[in-house]
């Protein structure tokens, strides 16, 4: 029996073997086809955002200065023409999207589709001071909403478009087409307008506004206040003391050490060396008729 199982297992390995010889090598070119994390499909609305950034970096580097000592009238005219003329709309275009690191193919993509909206703002709106990233993603595309509104119709965010989440979180996809537009609470706060303080937190009533502070590390998840004598449970490795609330075990020990330590004072006096002398009950007079 134990003959066939060792014979039953060459066989195995033998077969596994010449199979394994048999297989192609693998082709490490076609890897190279697989998608990478920086080629990774981002949302509209960043796509916009970032051609909105990189045209206006583009838009900057390409602002031609008058050089010094030259014709200053020669210049002005010169740079003049330049200012808005087709030439700098081609080297803007040559530029853009070539600083993105995610979503670069979707920026080329956007720029191409809406080439002439990039132009209407160049050469007409740019004059007017109108922003570029409201102007192309908000007004024109309607791929982006204004801050702290969302969705299809850029509703304002819970809480209000002045102070969402009661200044104590962000909107989710706030400034965005996108749903939902739920609240993201900042650490130690919770609720639908992370307007209530979250386990392990309590509220701050000496703060003339509502906020949340962090229990002292004694309590577990629950306290009333700050400091050890506010917690409702002691965390574990700490115990209830009726003075000071919560306090670790060699707190606990320490303080048990210094009420004994008291206790045999009461039987002690201090002499006039200052030494500690043992204190001889007196008799009263009635003890003495006795004896």
């Amino acid at each position: 029996m134990i003959i066939s199982d060792v014979l039953f297992g060459f066989l195995v390995f033998i077969y596994f073997k010449v199979t394994a010889s048999e297989l192609p090598p693998i082709n490490m070119d076609s890897l190279g086809s697989l998608p990478s994390f920086k080629d990774k499909t981002v949302s509209s609305c960043s796509v916009c955002r970032n051609l909105a950034i990189s045209f206006l970096k583009a838009v900057d580097e390409t602002t031609r200065q008058s050089c010094a000592g030259g014709d200053a009238d020669w210049e002005r005219e010169k740079l003049g023409a330049y200012e808005n003329s087709e030439l700098r709309f081609i080297e803007i275009q040559e530029k853009l999207c070539s600083d993105i690191t995610s979503g670069k193919d979707q920026c080329y993509n956007l720029a191409e589709l809406h080439e002439e909206v990039l132009e209407d703002w160049f050469y007409k709106k740019r004059a007017q001071n109108l922003d570029l990233f409201q102007y192309l993603c908000i007004n024109e595309l309607k791929f982006c909403c204004p801050n702290n509104t969302y969705g299809p119709n850029c509703i304002p965010c819970p809480g209000g478009v002045e102070e969402p989440c009661g200044g104590h979180g962000r909107c989710m996809n706030g400034g965005t087409r996108e749903q939902p537009g739920n609240c993201i609470c900042n650490t130690g706060y919770t609720g639908v307008l992370c307007d209530e303080c979250k386990h392990g937190y309590y509220q701050d009533k000496s703060s003339s506004s509502f906020s949340c502070k962090m229990c002292d590390k004694a309590c577990k998840d629950y306290c009333r206040g700050p400091g050890p004598k506010n917690c409702e449970v002691c965390s574990d490795g700490y115990y209830f003391h009726e003075d000071e609330g919560c306090i670790s075990e060699f707190d606990l020990n320490s303080s048990k050490a210094t009420g004994d330590s008291l206790n045999d004072t009461e039987n002690t006096k201090i002499g006039l060396d200052g030494r500690k002398e043992d204190v001889v009950p007196t008799a009263t007079q009635s003890e003495h008729s006795e004896l």
